[in-house]
């Protein structure tokens, strides 16, 4: 393999901070490598890597502009919005390709950006959603809007599923085997620390949209405020009023390291079941976790189902949630076991790899 440093674009998609989180993995190991890293993407994703990362350059990307809605379900909403987005996938392509032209990228790798991939240059697409799940009412369209996302995926050289071989965690979100496909293990920035483990310490973790992540946040108050035990709600927004109410205290956001720690201090987690919360959970090795999928989100309750199936966590649906109930109900559960430090090799043999096909 060549040791000269190759330049790597890295393009990141802004729907929420998990695309960004685990991205951070994947640049860590390329700098580590010696390769020299550019970051391209747009909103609070790429506001995020800024933060992190402010030795290096950035460029800005088209944005799909998503509009999320508090009555219509989430897929038909996304739906709706297909014809904006494709207008946003030919856009960025048509900026990426102005930018491998300019600055002599050797490689890009797209964290579900579609439009971030070039003839010219080696390209890889890091998803988990190369089975997309319809709800049982929209079943008939499965075959066409799949048959269009791996006719996109297979404009990359390569995919890579952040999951392992076995596909635990994804299930069938991953099962196409007709792709160029890839397991890289699960990304996740967070690592163990020496922190003890507090029984009567719950922790809420709200993410996503608005005005979804609202409507949890206030779910989660409700049902807190019955407990007599310590409880934390970290917010997820990166403004707003701190406040401590009765037993609750509610945090807006937190740096990694803290994030890190006080999920492995929590006895209990409270969490939507988005796919990049459930690898940080894993890589932890946590044990005691309720799963509230956030509404019409079929990726989510999928994930949060196939979890409680294998013993692995509680879910509860936000309409029935109960979390004194939840409480008794997630002693019997499993949860994660603690990964080891290899966890990390498949992507480090993924870069080894990619970098062999850079002419």
């Amino acid at each position: 393999m060549s040791n000269t440093p190759k330049h790597i674009l890295v393009a990141v998609l802004d729907w929420g901070l998990g695309h960004a989180t685990r991205s951070i993995v994947v640049i860590n190991a390329l700098i580590e490598k010696g390769h020299r890293v550019s970051i391209a993407g747009n909103g609070q994703s790429l506001e995020l890597l800024k933060q992190e990362y402010p030795q290096l350059k950035f460029y800005e990307l088209a944005s799909y502009d998503v509009l999320y809605s508090s009555t219509r379900p989430f897929i038909i909403n996304m739906l709706f919005q297909l014809p904006k987005f494709l207008k946003a996938i030919k856009a960025e392509h048509q900026q990426i390709e102005q930018l491998i032209s300019k600055n002599k990228f050797d490689a890009v790798i797209s964290d579900n950006r579609y439009g971030c991939w070039s003839k010219e240059i080696p390209g890889v697409l890091i998803t988990h959603q190369l089975n997309l799940q319809m709800p049982q009412y929209l079943s008939w369209l499965s075959g066409f809007i799949n048959y269009f996302n791996h006719r996109q995926i297979r404009k990359f050289s390569a995919c890579w599923v952040p999951d392992f071989t076995s596909n635990t965690v994804t299930g069938r979100l991953t099962e196409p085997k007709s792709l160029n496909v890839r397991f890289i293990g699960v990304l996740s920035r967070f690592k163990l620390h020496q922190v003890n483990e507090d029984e009567n310490l719950i922790v809420g973790i709200v993410s996503g949209p608005e005005p979804q992540r609202a409507a949890f946040e206030e779910f989660l108050v409700k049902e807190m405020e019955k407990q007599n035990k310590e409880c934390i709600i970290v917010r997820g927004v990166p403004k707003g009023e701190e406040r401590s109410h009765q037993n609750i205290k509610l945090i807006n956001h937190l740096g990694a390291i803290e994030l890190n720690k006080l999920i492995q201090r929590a006895g209990v987690i409270v969490s939507r079941s988005g796919y990049s919360t459930i690898m940080d959970l894993s890589v932890l090795g946590k044990k005691q976790i309720i799963f509230i999928p956030t509404p019409g989100q079929t990726e989510q309750e999928y994930l949060a189902e196939r979890l409680k199936t294998n013993g692995i966590s509680l879910m509860q649906k936000q309409s029935e949630f109960d979390l004194a109930r939840a409480m008794i109900d997630v002693k019997g559960y499993n949860g994660f076991t603690q990964l080891n430090q290899e966890t990390r090799m498949p992507l480090q043999l993924a870069i080894d790899d990619l970098i062999e096909t850079i002419k």
